[in-house]
């Protein structure tokens, strides 16, 4: 039946511009048009709060994934905050508060997060949007990831406090996405051999 549904709106927009379709054809939703990608168009409501209980639930997990991780505006709270501390006596406080700090500073920004998060927002016109399936939004995830552009877009259109990571030249940006790459695939194998995982269907973003 999915793969029906699929074939039957692949058919029905094969001819239409992408950027025109504002109403779900299948929900009676306003839509917006977000991008395509390996010949298939994602869209997004057009109103955020016209997203779907179940499915909304995938959307506040998945954003405070994407959340944990420590950004120039939590490094300025945390300075503020332990300087605070300190003028009010409170030295040790403030150390903690600074150890919090460095604590936070070793998490790493990650894409796979960010592009689950993507994955809630963004769908295609064959997808059920009243819910998530989370093997179908794998693959989706899957293809994304080969393409490039596609996570520096995510950066643009959802995430906050990223200025200084958006104004990166081509080269710079590129550098900094290799060496978090290198960073990534060092901290996954110490959980591996760590807790000596064996699953196999995990979804890895290769950037």
């Amino acid at each position: 039946m999915k793969y029906l549904r699929n074939f039957y709106y692949w058919i029905k927009f094969l001819f239409t511009d992408p950027e025109k379709v504002t109403i779900h054809p299948r929900y009676n939703m306003h839509l917006k048009y977000g991008f395509s990608c390996g010949g298939k168009h994602y869209y997004r409501c057009l109103h955020d709060y016209d997203i779907r209980e179940n499915r909304f639930r995938y959307l506040r997990t998945y954003y405070q994934e994407v959340q944990n991780k420590l950004t120039s505006q939590d490094i300025n709270a945390f300075c503020d905050k332990a300087m605070e501390e300190i003028n009010n006596g409170k030295p040790i406080d403030a150390g903690k508060i600074l150890d919090e700090m460095k604590y936070r500073s070793t998490w790493l920004f990650e894409p796979t997060s960010l592009f689950k998060y993507a994955s809630v927002i963004y769908f295609d016109l064959s997808e059920n949007i009243e819910d998530y399936d989370v093997i179908y939004n794998q693959d989706k995830i899957k293809l994304w990831s080969k393409k490039k552009g596609v996570l520096r877009m995510f950066l643009q259109e959802l995430m906050t406090g990223l200025d200084e990571l958006l104004s990166l030249s081509k080269n710079d940006f590129q550098y900094y996405m290799e060496r978090l790459q290198e960073a990534k695939e060092k901290q996954q194998k110490l959980i591996y051999n760590k807790e000596n995982l064996k699953n196999n269907e995990l979804t890895d973003v290769t950037i």
